[in-house]
């Protein structure tokens, strides 16, 4: 009984020094890694972070063109910035939560997106229905509608009230016409506006270049 009982003792002490050591192990490791920064947004190509909702999100490119500004008449469109990343889902309900994003039944694994963040101000003394996102096109010239499923833009036809400023994000699932999913460019073209009161138009479209860098030293 007695060496019986020092032996489990002994056991559990040398398991939960394991463990112990694994898990200081694991803590190091993620702390020697300068690119792991646990949330968005990421600035620097290279940096990831695990969602909860969709799995490890990664930078892997940056326009180098940002904070873009187009005046038309009384309505102003400033393209913040523009940035290429990977997501690896984890899970059954990550995949599933990617593939409903864009209304498919499944995305690869891992999938690359554009995403835009551009801020609109309304100049105009009344309201007026922002045109969006009209057409993607990429470097290789495959081109997409604004209303196309791989197409996100939160900013689409939105009611802008008179004085206002919103600001609004665009998501391209770009992997499936780019075989390396590192477009060197992307040009987006924005519609024109209306009146929200009399659908006349009140503004014209535009449309804007952006390269794209994939050096790990960029950031927005």
């Amino acid at each position: 009984m007695i060496n019986h009982s020092a032996s489990g003792t002994a056991s559990v002490s040398s398991t939960a020094a394991s463990e112990k050591s694994h898990h200081k192990k694991r803590v190091s490791t993620k702390q020697q890694d300068p690119n792991d920064i646990d949330h968005a947004p990421l600035y620097r190509v290279g940096q990831y972070y695990d969602s909860a909702r969709y799995g490890r999100i990664k930078l892997r490119g940056i326009a180098t063109r940002q904070n873009l500004t187009f005046n038309r008449k009384k309505l102003t469109t400033t393209i913040n910035w523009a940035k290429i990343c990977s997501n690896t889902p984890k899970t059954a309900e990550q995949r599933s939560n990617s593939a409903s994003d864009y209304n498919l039944a499944q995305v690869s694994n891992p999938y690359t997106y554009l995403k835009v963040s551009y801020t609109v101000s309304n100049h105009f003394a009344n309201p007026v229905t922002f045109g969006g996102l009209k057409q993607v096109e990429l470097a290789n010239s495959n081109i997409l509608d604004g209303t196309d499923e791989l197409v996100i833009d939160d900013g689409q036809s939105e009611n802008l009230a008179a004085h206002s400023r919103h600001t609004f994000t665009i998501h391209v699932l770009v992997d499936k016409f780019t075989g390396t999913a590192q477009p060197q460019s992307v040009r987006l073209t924005f519609a024109g506006s209306k009146s929200a009161a009399t659908l006349n138009s009140v503004s014209s479209g535009f449309s804007v270049s952006l390269p794209f860098t994939y050096d790990q030293h960029a950031h927005v």
